[in-house]
């Protein structure tokens, strides 16, 4: 998992690292950009939650100049940002933007010095407050999604809230504050003892190898094992007998790990549709029964839901769900129309919960239109991901090509070739973007130098599961290059 800033930032607040702060202070004050915003530019609405955490945590640790000038910056590029927020879609929130933002500009307030005008916020705050109002309802058990945002919600720091990671819902701030709180109650001490090993497990998720960096989302090893399986899977090798040995006690493992709720990010958080859409998919193709109730829990009307009582729903997650159902006979007609409903003019699906890059979505969606009557929707999807490739081979949806949505674009256009969908471009952009990807692949370069298109409270990376992307398409590529050849010699 990438390093975090808005994680890192509150660790820095609630739970400083025993062996000093500066290393860490340090590495936040890198992480600042030239227009004094922390966060990826990729997606502007997601930076104003690490900007406010780093901003925050710096005001802690400000007696040398350099910070001061940052805080000074981060204030300035917050103000600058606030009219964006009067044209916010819900879509384009981080996850828990509507909870997180406005309690973290509350906490800058705090100090009675910087106030930023609160109009422009005015829509989120008000969806936030439907939001917290839902939330206030539900238990206080441990591993749900809800509790992810202990940090800004949580009062009462309850051992039962702490789940069999040692953590708060997976998530080093929310943990970080809580032990904060339940430091003082004595009760609490053993307890206390296990959320700190849970922030150091976490830390050490990060490969940063400085106290106090640490990662946005911890454990998440079955959400790794599914979905670099399901990308071995678009990619038409998952079962390679190169692999086999690697694949086989994963497939196990997850067999026993699908219950009749479904299947989470990991054993200890709540089941979610779009982990078991991915396990019920996997499966099936290994031969495994499989009882499809358990994927219809998460079907709400005309679409899937990654968790129940979600205010705006995931495309990828729906199409997902359609690709499971799709490749196991059952009618997903009324869920492909859902997809469509949220179609583009130009052919793309631009907007996930999930992660932010369209060519994801996109290849997603147009997946899960095969094998119905929605051919000239799939041929416009193909010809968006085609027009788009950039001249030197690769793609990329912000910024220069990247290996990540090369490799998106690649699994979409081999995938929908394999499934017999012609287009006389395809071919010439799969040579292209597979010269590109052979030039450009460096092993084991260090993930924060990669792109992040994974969504949660900021942009995020998980290495192994994009490198395996990557990985998948350049594979899928030489084979279908072999191929190509040998039916060249065959002819000759």
């Amino acid at each position: 998992m990438s390093p975090s800033v808005y994680d890192t930032a509150q660790m820095l607040r609630f739970q400083p690292p025993a062996e000093g702060v500066w290393s860490a202070v340090d590495w936040l004050l890198g992480q600042q950009r030239s227009d004094g915003g922390w966060g990826d530019p990729a997606m502007p609405l997601h930076r104003d939650i690490p900007t406010l955490a780093a901003v925050l945590a710096l005001r802690e640790y400000c007696m040398r100049r350099e910070t001061r000038l940052a805080i000074h910056d981060g204030m300035a590029f917050l103000r600058k940002q606030a009219s964006l927020w009067s044209s916010m879609d819900r879509d384009d929130l981080p996850v828990g933007g509507e909870i997180v933002l406005p309690a973290l500009l509350e906490q800058l307030d705090g100090d009675g010095v910087v106030h930023i005008p609160r109009k422009p916020y005015s829509e989120l705050m008000s969806f936030g407050e439907r939001k917290r109002a839902s939330v206030a309802r539900l238990p206080a058990v441990p591993g749900m999604p809800w509790n992810h945002c202990w940090e800004i919600t949580g009062t009462d720091p309850r051992g039962k809230l702490i789940d069999g990671s040692g953590g708060v819902s997976h998530s080093p701030a929310a943990t970080a504050a809580w032990v904060n709180e339940a430091s003082h109650y004595p009760e609490l001490a053993d307890t206390v003892v296990r959320a700190r090993q849970f922030l150091a497990n976490a830390e050490r998720a990060c490969g940063m190898g400085i106290p106090g960096v640490t990662s946005t989302i911890y454990p998440f090893e079955r959400y790794e094992q599914l979905f670099a399986l399901y990308a071995l899977q678009i990619g038409g090798i998952l079962k390679d007998p190169h692999l086999e040995k690697g694949v086989t006690p994963i497939v196990k493992a997850l067999a026993g790990a699908l219950s009749p709720k479904g299947i989470a990010m990991s054993d200890h958080f709540l089941q979610d549709g779009d982990d078991t859409a991915a396990a019920v998919m996997l499966l099936h193709e290994f031969g495994h029964p499989v009882d499809l109730s358990v994927l219809y829990r998460f079907q709400c009307d005309d679409h899937f839901v990654a968790y129940a009582g979600e205010m705006h729903p995931s495309a990828t997650v729906t199409a997902r769900c359609i690709h499971a159902l799709r490749v196991m006979g059952k009618d997903v007609a009324p869920f492909q129309r859902f997809l469509l409903d949220r179609r583009e003019p130009d052919g793309r699906w631009t907007v996930d919960k999930w992660n932010r890059s369209w060519l994801y979505t996109t290849g997603h969606a147009a997946i899960a239109l095969l094998g119905s009557p929605y051919e000239q929707e799939v041929r416009e999807a193909l010809e968006a991901v085609i027009v788009s490739q950039n001249r030197d081979g690769g793609w990329s949806t912000h910024g220069p090509s990247n290996l990540t949505e090369t490799a998106y674009a690649v699994l979409m256009l081999g995938y929908l070739e394999h499934e017999g969908v012609t287009h006389p471009g395809v071919s010439p952009a799969l040579d292209r973007a597979f010269a590109w990807m052979l030039r450009e692949y460096r092993p084991f370069e260090r993930p924060e130098s990669k792109v992040r298109v994974w969504i949660a409270k900021e942009l995020y990376r998980v290495d192994r599961i994009d490198t395996i992307f990557e990985l998948s398409a350049m594979v899928m590529l030489a084979r279908r290059q072999e191929k190509a050849r040998g039916g060249a010699l065959r002819a000759a």
